[in-house]
């Protein structure tokens, strides 16, 4: 399963070794700045029947690679019947990551309260990062 994480001014991607081999890369890193959306799916696997992946997937199960759709550079690391966290991004290597965890929608929580400047650190919030110091 892919980790997400903040590390200083960037989300960080680590896909687990199989993913990893599948998508030919080990991580993916997203500057802050950079990002405009965050949202879950539900049923990240719904779009992705005439997708041009280029790494594996298994229709109905899962699917792990990168792909290009509608000039938009994309990796995608999902599972079925597993929330998707979605990050939309614009001036970076990627466009868009999907990625399934068990988390998702904390983790999107956690990662809009950040980029709006509130920070998971902030009062009466519970955060799977950690707070940002300026």
């Amino acid at each position: 399963m892919a980790d997400l994480r903040v590390e200083g001014t960037q989300v960080t991607v680590r896909l687990a070794p199989a993913e990893a081999l599948a998508a030919r890369r080990r991580e993916v890193h997203l500057p802050l700045p950079c990002l405009r959306m965050v949202h879950v799916e539900e049923a990240p696997m719904s779009d992705l029947r005439l997708l041009r992946l280029v790494g594996v997937f298994w229709p109905g199960a899962f699917a792990v690679g990168t792909c290009h759709r509608d000039g938009r550079r994309e990796l995608i690391a999902v599972r079925a019947r597993q929330p998707a966290v979605v990050l939309d991004a614009e001036g970076s290597g990627w466009d868009r990551v999907l990625v399934s965890h068990p988390d998702a929608v904390e983790i999107a929580a956690d990662l809009a309260a950040l980029i709006l400047g509130r920070g998971p650190g902030a009062p009466g919030r519970r955060g799977m990062f950690p707070a940002s110091h300026d």
